[in-house]
């Protein structure tokens, strides 16, 4: 099996990316570059990176919904890397963003369209002729729309369809691509989940380097396949209430 050397982490304040790191690191990995909005929020797990595992370690500030202002086009520069990680998103304010633009906007932005210029770069056609993997994060969210959280839901849709456009590209070539549709996480976002439904960062950690190379969709827990097929199954009556 062959474990990675070098990973970019976008969206790396999560508590998901940081468990990713640490695992990662545990196996060999020896050089990060960190993304995310808030620098301060990785200190932490950049002591640990440093210090425990004695990797090299570069930070990057940046703001997804900055991503999509014409006006400030945003292209970033991305050297090669073993892995990309997308772990970045935000469920926003689904109440909110029903009647207010700025809220709906956000939660697109940050879940989807401010992904679009790292993808973009990162799945260049020469960078799928050589070793490297990309792991997604998406939703069990993006399988059915729901009245609770439907912007939420429709942008990590999008993600998912993009992304495997990107699966479909890279089919039977070196680099593979690992879209992950994420059920209840137990962070700050699945507060107020039923605990038995929940997996911890570690868990995710543990089971995404069981197979590094592995390409195409997944549920995870592996159970979220199933209890979305039942979902997508409903009836609109039903589903209306969920």
């Amino acid at each position: 099996m062959r474990y990675f050397k070098s990973a970019l982490i976008i969206g790396s304040s999560s508590a998901v990316a940081k468990s990713i790191c640490v695992k990662l690191a545990q196996t060999g990995c020896k050089k990060f570059h960190l993304v995310c909005r808030d620098l301060d929020s990785n200190l932490e797990l950049l002591h640990i990176l440093q210090n425990v595992y004695k990797a090299n370690v570069t930070q990057e500030k940046n703001d997804l919904i900055f991503n999509c202002y014409p006006e400030k086009y945003f292209k970033p520069k991305i050297d090669l890397y073993d892995l990309y990680v997308i772990t970045a998103g935000t469920l926003g304010n689904p109440d909110l963003a029903r009647t207010n633009i700025s809220e709906a906007l956000k939660i697109n932005y940050v879940n989807y369209l401010g992904l679009l210029p790292w993808l973009t770069e990162i799945t260049k056609e020469k960078r799928f002729e050589t070793f490297g993997s990309l792991w997604v994060f998406t939703s069990v969210a993006s399988d059915r729309g729901r009245p609770s959280n439907y912007h939420y839901g429709s942008a990590k849709a999008a993600l998912s369809i993009f992304c495997e456009g990107l699966l479909l590209r890279c089919e039977k070539k070196p680099f593979s691509v690992r879209i992950i549709k994420s059920g209840f996480i137990s962070t700050r976002m699945a507060i107020g989940a039923p605990p038995f439904l929940c997996i911890s960062t570690n868990r995710v950690a543990d089971y995404l380097m069981r197979n590094p190379q592995k390409r195409g969709f997944e549920y995870l827990p592996w159970w979220w396949g199933i209890i979305m097929f039942f979902i997508r199954s409903l009836p609109r009556k039903y589903a209306s209430k969920l």
